[in-house]
């Protein structure tokens, strides 16, 4: 199986030490070679130990030249058209290749025209959602339960400043704490504002519950007018929320009999309630090595074909 790698920023660098740490443990990863990966500099091609080719290029040149059995999309999110990602799903998965990816855009601009062309090509998307903590990837193995709610925790940079305000740090000294530790980019409004956590609700709302919507359908608020984070013994948090009626991510204020109400600094949480049981997961949302991670476990999942 031959993978084509888009991005090889902090996230495809990880994947890449991974793939090569657990080629020889796991048996799923027996064939699996890289035949190339697409950088902001071009494309290089022929992997081993390094790389004997490299040429000028974009994504669809490298599509053409590696003619992979599976994308891997590490590339960053541009939410304005989901491209050059979005376009070049399309073409794969018609042509049987397919796709695993970290970039939310695709996805979260337009889910059922990208899910509409997965057949014979699947698509993993683990990495989109709480990075390598499984959220998508438990809703696959939750077999005739219908989802009747998602709440969630689904941004670590809001989730650490709210608990460094919580704590009594004024806003401004939590971001740019956030920001030195590797927290919160150096332009953080996607984060702030609520869109990255809309993004990944879209997803799973329409992955779990069966809708059709898209980014631009969800009603969303960051965390920019939060002046305290506590309130008597109430905690405030930015909640991903959706139901039969409304999906919507807001700053809600918690009390302590809400599991959500103990998730903080970096990590996330998802509350998924179905009709038979309520299930709560909680792990590490970012970082390079667990959105790795996320596409990873994609991997080797669709090799067993669970995907």
């Amino acid at each position: 199986m031959k993978m084509l790698i888009l991005g090889y920023g902090n996230v495809g660098k990880s994947f890449v030490k991974l793939l090569l740490q657990k080629k020889e443990s796991v048996p799923e990863l027996k064939d699996v070679e890289i035949g190339g990966i697409v950088n902001r500099r071009g494309i290089m091609l022929g992997y081993r130990d390094e790389f004997e080719v490299n040429l000028k290029g974009d994504v669809f040149t490298a599509y053409e030249k590696v003619k992979p059995d599976i994308i891997i999309d590490m590339m960053s999110a541009n939410y304005k058209d989901g491209n050059p990602s979005l376009t070049l799903y399309k073409t794969a998965l018609k042509d049987g290749v397919s796709i695993i990816t970290t970039n939310k855009a695709p996805l979260a601009l337009a889910y059922r025209e990208v899910m509409s062309l997965v057949g014979k090509g699947r698509l993993g998307f683990q990495g989109t959602v709480m990075s390598g903590t499984p959220s998508i990837n438990l809703l696959r193995i939750l077999p005739g339960a219908e989802v009747k709610r998602i709440r969630g925790i689904l941004n670590g940079t809001t989730n650490f400043i709210l608990t460094r305000m919580y704590k009594g740090q004024p806003f401004e000294e939590a971001l740019k704490e956030a920001q030195r530790l590797g927290y919160a980019e150096e332009d953080p409004t996607l984060d702030i504002n609520g869109f990255d956590a809309a993004a990944k609700l879209t997803i799973l709302a329409n992955f779990a519950m069966k809708k059709n919507v898209s980014i631009r359908d969800i009603n969303f608020e960051g965390i920019q007018n939060v002046k305290e984070a506590i309130r008597g013994n109430k905690k405030v948090k930015l909640i991903a929320y959706a139901d039969d009626s409304k999906i919507e991510v807001f700053p809600t204020e918690l009390t302590p009999e809400d599991p959500l109400y103990y998730i903080d600094g970096v990590e996330n949480a998802l509350e998924i309630t179905t009709d038979i049981q309520t299930t709560v997961i909680r792990g590490p949302g970012a970082g390079p090595i667990n959105a790795a991670y996320g596409a990873f476990s994609d991997l080797i999942l669709l090799k067993r074909g669970f995907i």
